[in-house]
């Protein structure tokens, strides 16, 4: 005969579930925060080897110009879509706040409003998810002396020549990070309040000049060497609002 089960036994055994259930729960947000995460590290790995590509054929070896909307800190998609960039999702981060606070699609964002749906218009694009500012930037008075010069003439004429910049305040007393700084390229784009950040914990994957990808924690305290993770990053790009044209949505 088969014995019987006892409600210790029983109660047990339904501990155990409950607790398995808990455990699997708690996991679950884990897990898609992982998920999203890796979404946007898989699009700043495939921007990576669009620039490359850009780059091998591009006069100078350079990597492509700034935008051609002003105050717009990232890339000219023109320069790129199609031939190289064959696929706009990339220019999105699936888990961006500002994209559930307004419903945001790949097509309200990149389209005309008469346009074809589903017509990608790279004119339209904008820095919303990623940060791109043209030059390989390490520290907060880098990026500051860039922000500055990007008011001291027309944005036509400052996203097609070289600046020399004059970096006001250099972190002599900041001890730098072992070995060769980090040449950060492209980025999560960092905002002004902590409640925008596209992941928890707080921070940002950041691409690199030699096409690695990582994940940078930020806190607003974040010393120079930790840009573009930093307070700087976002009152400068991070809050910087394109003057998109009134036919972009």
């Amino acid at each position: 005969m088969t014995p019987r089960i006892g409600w210790r036994e029983l109660a047990g055994v339904l501990g155990l579930v409950a607790l398995l259930a808990a455990l699997a729960l708690t996991s679950l947000p884990r897990a898609r925060e992982a998920a999203r995460r890796g979404s946007c590290q898989n699009n700043l790995k495939q921007l990576g080897l669009v620039f490359k590509m850009y780059a091998n054929e591009a006069k100078g070896e350079r990597f492509p110009p700034l935008s051609r909307i002003p105050n717009n800190w990232t890339f000219d998609v023109h320069a790129l879509y199609p031939e190289y960039l064959s696929d706009p999702a990339a220019l999105t981060c699936p888990d961006n706040p500002a994209g559930r606070q307004d419903d945001f699609t790949l097509r309200n964002n990149f389209t005309h409003p008469g346009a074809q749906p589903g017509t990608f218009h790279p004119d339209c694009a904008t820095g919303r998810d990623y940060t791109y500012t043209g030059y390989v930037l390490f520290s907060d008075e880098q990026a500051i002396a860039l922000y500055r010069e990007s008011f001291r003439m027309p944005w036509a004429r400052f996203r097609d020549v070289d600046h020399t910049l004059a970096v006001p305040v250099w972190p002599s007393k900041v001890k730098p990070p072992r070995g060769m700084p980090p040449k950060p390229i492209l980025w999560d784009r960092v905002p002004l309040h902590d409640h925008e950040f596209a992941h928890r914990p707080l921070g940002g994957n950041v691409l690199h000049l030699d096409g690695h990808v990582e994940f940078v924690a930020y806190h607003r305290y974040n010393a120079s060497h930790n840009f573009p993770m930093t307070r700087i990053a976002g009152l400068t790009f991070g809050s910087a609002i394109p003057n998109r044209t009134s036919d972009c949505r």
